[in-house]
């Protein structure tokens, strides 16, 4: 602001001078000290141009830290996704480890008016090879002798029929008092083969029970 005071003061003292001489203007010299005047204007507004830049460079100083900042983050994001473990894989059944199939048991009594019969379990013998159904019964009726297990008919997993035509167990039974009854399935049944007995009819007493799907638990 003060170089420029002094040009204009300059030029209007040669402008002044030129007119009181009556001599020509001197074109050349004017244009000299427009071209002063005009850049010396200038000069305020470069200088608060230059004084933007440094604000800017911090803002994009600034923008390039959070932006290699995010580029941490982001790399430790795809780190702890490359360390995750993999999920277990499911157990393959072999010969020795039978597959242990849902069970779906299902109770035929067509005597309901007058006996109850309950699943309590099938238990067998790894060692022996053999399996033992307990049952728990009530007799709503009067007092009787009940024959249980007698005319049985049993299929295991493999197909094989397990069948025996006596009665290996005799009860006499009160009238509505229950009573556990257990008795052996016919035959030998491999472990490694059969979970469930998917079939066994057999009598208690006077009728027919049918029961299917069985799990067997192996001791």
């Amino acid at each position: 602001m003060y170089f420029k005071n002094i040009y204009i003061c300059k030029f209007k003292r040669i402008a002044k001078f030129e007119y009181k001489s009556n001599k020509p203007l001197n074109m050349k010299k004017l244009l000299y000290f427009l071209i002063a005047i005009m850049f010396i204007s200038a000069i305020p507004e470069i200088a608060n141009a230059q004084s933007n830049d440094p604000f800017e460079q911090k803002t994009l100083k600034a923008s390039g830290r959070n932006g290699r900042h995010e580029k941490k983050v982001n790399r430790r994001k795809i780190e702890a996704t490359t360390t995750e473990e993999a999920p277990a894989p499911a157990p393959v059944a072999t010969d020795d480890k039978p597959v242990v199939r849902a069970s779906n048991m299902t109770l035929s009594n067509p005597c309901e008016d007058w006996l109850d019969v309950e699943f309590v379990s099938l238990v067998g013998s790894r060692a022996n090879q053999t399996i033992k159904l307990t049952l728990k019964v009530t007799n709503h009726s009067t007092n009787k002798d009940m024959y249980i297990g007698g005319n049985f008919v049993g299929y295991d997993c493999e197909g094989e029929e397990h069948s025996r035509g006596y009665s290996p167990e005799r009860y006499s039974s009160l009238t509505d008092v229950p009573f556990k009854t257990s008795f052996d399935v016919p035959g030998k049944i491999n472990p490694n083969k059969t979970t469930v007995m998917p079939a066994m009819i057999f009598s208690v007493g006077d009728c027919r029970i049918e029961m299917r799907n069985v799990p067997i638990d192996w001791k």
